[in-house]
């Protein structure tokens, strides 16, 4: 007893802590310093080490009204708000802490405690070696947060943790006069910075505690996090705190230091769960390919006009690749909510733009505002590898990445894209939603081996590859099962269109069709952006095309016909329809695709007639219509070739149609030819977009090229045509032409896309590449598009944006639409909605190219010879043709006006590079007389 009353008389006697809170000033949890003074206190008095070294004095609501209150203090905790609301701003109550300071008396502050307004640092920089300058940044995210070496003291107990909070990366450090000692440090990405969001993310290493020995005496510690309560039941803070409170008051610290006890928080974050909605997001709305969002609450014909309605953000420029900006080939998709899994802001919740571009980039983007992050920051981004370089000449003059419109399966925190790399080629990707972490398992490779080992459209023998270049293009958008347990993929430009599954659950290609079983000149391709839309009950439908030359005879050729596949089982893909215009043959030779855009499943019937129906369109500019249930073709082969428009098996419209002076399919883009709809003279590339008014009929919204003449690649009027689908008692549906849009020349227009709620307040919108297919992507002089919105009740114009306003983009994309806004993917994310600003950039100024035809010159080329030059630049490309590439003879019968445009301002620019005019001119004139 004598020698445990010994000690108790030589124990230090305990130190005293005065902790001063200040008025809870934001929402629940964050910045409740009554809560937060009550925390600190109970945690000292419930950790045994630290209730025997420190005495509390708690001040929760505020600055003590006693001037005496801090005279007996060795250390005071400041938790509460700084600024033009710090308590140091009164001069009484700041001479009377100078002197404590001057004492020696610890100072530990706390959060915002340690911030003060812009040309008043009150001291603070003298006391605890820095302050914080007004609100010039900050940063609310999960950081791992690392003990230092130098800590040394404070550190004891203290492991690295991660959790998250608010904290301040950039302090305002004191130049001398005493020892500043770095205690935690971590990564920070600001969100706030000089007053706004900050859109690039960019890490930082942090300090965001720090000790200060004064040089006169005196201790004092800063930590910037702990706006939230819930921070001070992290252990290894709280250890921390404690550790800062007793070493500032002079305390002596134990060798593990004062482990706190007390509540205890969750340290970990591992099992965050991408919770999404909706649950699926794709192509043209949904998997049917209906076009037609129903559920548009905000943007109305009375609200989309001039005055009120434009950019309201834009991403920074996505990544690019070998100097050039990136393309979006494809559609942006919206999320209304996507909680992220991983990095600094997992847990929170944000509505998101996946973008997905041609350089090999995968993107989340915040598509609004939310706390400190800015709408158009990137919150994830995946490079899925290196992009490929198409051979013998890239795509639109760019690199082939990623080109058709992933698909996300938000049920299963998923979003599905498929990528070309230089050594792999094309392979299928499955991302985590909220990280863009690659799933174990995928990618899955999609070469033509694995497709053939499951073919359900195998010939008696295989065809090798004809082709000198692998240039296959996976264009068409990506689809699901309604189970989520296939994906589908589609292609075009190869030896064969290929559909391709693969199962999701076990990350192999699970069964595959060619659409031609003894493959010819690339012909059956499935490369038109719809890709395959699925149906309710799984059925999947895809639309072939065809190349120069691509008819040939032969059974279980599906070249230039609209199929129906169960979805795969035990045998694989099993076709259950088919259909083919009676004019295939013809078109086939002549590249004049069925396959342009792909098939829309139509809503259906609300009473009547109760035939489910398919519409579809292609290059010759006619849109048919057709009973999905009783598709009218063979399973085994194509029907014979015809020119009687009336016998084809396509739901007719019962009137004799002009180009045919009988009954045939419906012309909607013209004039009608089976020569001429190829290449820059085709009249549309696009999917329709449905609409059901509040009668129950139904529309359908197309988008094309009108020419001016049999031959002329001059689009005129109408570019955008309604459709009514007439549903008469007793006889079958049929389409009608139900009204024209009369002022607009598009280019090379997307699909349209109908936001409406319900019936009502129906836009039709439409992205045009504001040029024609044959314009490169690359250079000063690349394409601008335009946004166009046009009220679907009557086709008038409401709103388009600024020449020059949009960025150049890819090709055949449309906008997403979410949150009242509408989302354009060119080089990088542009929203538009309400309050929008009109943003006009200067359109470049193209380079000067060789717009007027010379008269063939009398002499030979300089130097080379013409022959020379079509050998060196042409000869490998179209003297051995494959597919949409078309061969010489099918030059020859261009007009030479025309050859010349592809030459100097067209898709053959770049082998035309360095040739004057009069040498295009000379190539033209040997390319129209035709192989000798």
């Amino acid at each position: 007893m004598a020698i445990g009353l010994l000690m108790s008389a030589c124990a230090e006697p305990p130190r005293t802590v005065v902790i001063i809170g200040g008025t809870a000033s934001e929402g629940p949890g964050k910045h409740d310093y009554p809560q937060g003074v009550r925390k600190l206190q109970a945690l000292i008095e419930a950790t045994p080490q630290a209730r025997a070294s420190l005495r509390v004095v708690a001040y929760p609501d505020g600055w003590p009204q006693d001037p005496r209150a801090l005279d007996g203090a060795d250390t005071v905790v400041w938790y509460f708000d700084g600024l033009e609301r710090h308590p140091l701003r009164d001069p009484q109550r700041r001479r009377h802490f100078e002197t404590l300071m001057q004492r020696g008396v610890g100072l530990v502050a706390l959060h915002q405690a340690s911030t003060v307004p812009m040309g008043e640092d009150l001291g603070l920089s003298r006391w605890l070696g820095g302050a914080r300058e007004g609100m010039f940044d900050r940063s609310t995210q999960w950081a791992e947060l690392v003990p230092t070496a130098a800590g040394g003291t404070l550190s004891r107990g203290v492991a690295a943790f991660a959790y998250r909070d608010e904290f301040y990366p950039t302090f305002r450090f004191a130049p001398g006069g005493g020892k500043r000692i770095p205690v935690l440090k971590t990564t920070l990405h600001p969100q706030f910075r000089a007053g706004r969001p900050v859109m690039e993310d960019r890490a930082e290493d942090a300090t965001v505690a720090w000790a200060f020995e004064r040089e006169g005496g005196g201790r004092g510690f800063v930590y910037s996090g702990a706006h939230y309560l819930s921070a001070l039941e992290q252990p290894q803070l709280a250890t921390l705190l404690l550790n800062a409170i007793a070493w500032s008051a002079g305390a002596q610290l134990p060798r593990d230091g004062l482990r706190a006890s007390g509540p205890r928080a969750e340290t970990a974050s591992a099992d965050v769960v991408a919770a999404a909605s909706p649950e699926r997001a794709g192509f043209h709305i949904d998997a049917a390919r209906s076009g037609w969002r129903r559920d548009e609450r905000v943007l109305k014909p009375g609200n989309v006009d001039e005055a009120g309605f434009g950019e309201v953000w834009q991403s920074l420029p996505l990544d690019g690749e070998g100097g050039q900006p990136a393309r979006l080939y494809a559609s942006p998709l919206y999320l209304d909510r996507l909680t992220l899994t991983q990095g600094p802001l997992r847990g929170q919740s944000f509505p998101v733009v996946i973008a997905a571009s041609n350089t090999g980039y995968v993107y989340a983007i915040a598509a609004a505002k939310r706390g400190d992050i800015a709408a158009g920051r990137i919150l994830w981004r995946t490079r899925l590898g290196a992009p490929c370089h198409l051979q013998p000449a890239p795509l639109d003059g760019v690199a082939t990445g990623i080109l058709s419109t992933p698909v996300i399966d938000a049920r299963r925190g998923r979003v599905y894209v498929t990528h070309c790399d230089p050594k792999a080629r094309w392979q299928a990707y499955a991302l985590d939603l909220g990280s863009g972490a690659v799933q174990p398992g995928w990618p899955v490779r999609l070469d033509e081996e694995r497709l053939n080992a499951v073919n359900a459209n195998a010939g008696p023998r295989r065809v090798p590859p004809k082709r000198r270049f692998d240039f296959r293009v996976q264009r068409g958008a990506l689809n699901l099962s309604p189970d989520g347990g296939q994906l589908y993929v589609v292609f075009g430009e190869s030896e064969t269109g290929w559909l391709a599954a693969v199962d999701t659950r076990r990350a192999v290609v699970s069964s595959a069709f060619a659409a031609v079983a003894m493959p010819h000149r690339g012909s059956g391709g499935i490369w038109g952006a719809g890709g395959p839309a699925v149906d309710a009950e799984g059925r999947v439908y895809v639309v072939t095309g065809s190349g120069f030359e691509g008819y040939q005879d032969s059974a279980h050729d599906w070249t230039q016909s609209a199929l129906q596949l169960t979805p795969p089982g035990e045998r694989g893909f099993v076709l259950s329809g088919s259909y083919t215009p009676f004019n295939y043959c013809q078109s086939a030779k002549m590249d004049i695709d069925l396959g342009s855009g792909g098939a829309v499943l139509l809503p259906e019937a609300a009473s009547g007639d109760a035939r489910r129906l398919l519409a579809l369109g292609g290059k010759q500019g006619n849109v048919y219509l057709l009973d999905r249930d009783r598709m009218p073709g063979r399973l085994d082969r194509r029907p014979p070739c015809s020119d009687d428009a009336a016998g084809d098996a396509s739901l007719l419209p019962p009137q004799a149609q002009p180009q045919f002076g009988t009954r045939g399919p419906l012309n909607v883009f013209g004039p009608y030819s089976e020569q001429d709809a190829a290449l820059d003279l085709a009249r549309s590339r696009s999917l329709p977009a449905t609409f059901r008014d509040r009668r129950g009929t139904d529309y359908l919204f197309v988008t094309g090229n009108s020419k001016r003449a049999p031959g002329s690649a001059d689009s005129v009027p109408p570019s955008l045509v309604r459709v009514r689908v007439v549903r008469a008692a007793g006889r079958p549906p049929f389409l009608a032409i139900d009204r024209r849009e009369t002022t607009l020349v598009l280019g090379n227009p997307g699909s349209p896309v109908v936001t409406s709620l319900g019936a009502d307040h129906a836009i039709v919108w439409v992205l045009d590449e504001n040029a024609p297919r044959s314009a490169l992507l690359s250079g000063a002089g690349a394409p601008r598009p335009v946004l166009y919105a046009l009220e679907a009740e009557n086709l008038r114009l409401l709103w388009r944006s600024a020449p020059g306003e949009l960025h150049t983009s890819g090709k055949y994309n449309e906008p997403a639409f979410g949150g009242g806004q509408v989302y354009v993917g060119t080089d990088r994310i542009q929203a538009f909605g309400l309050g929008g600003r009109r943003i006009s950039r200067p359109a470049p100024v193209p380079p000067t190219v060789a717009t007027v035809v010379p008269s063939a010159p009398s002499n030979a080329l300089t130097g080379v010879a013409v022959e020379a030059i079509y050998g060196q630049r042409c000869a490998a490309c179209h003297d051995h043709a494959v597919g949409n590439i078309p061969p010489r003879e099918v030059i020859a019968r261009h007009p030479r006006e025309r050859i010349v445009y592809a030459l100097s301002e067209g898709a053959m620019r770049p082998q035309a590079a360095g040739l004057g005019a009069e040498q295009i001119a000379q190539l033209a004139d040997y390319l129209r007389r035709g192989r000798k």
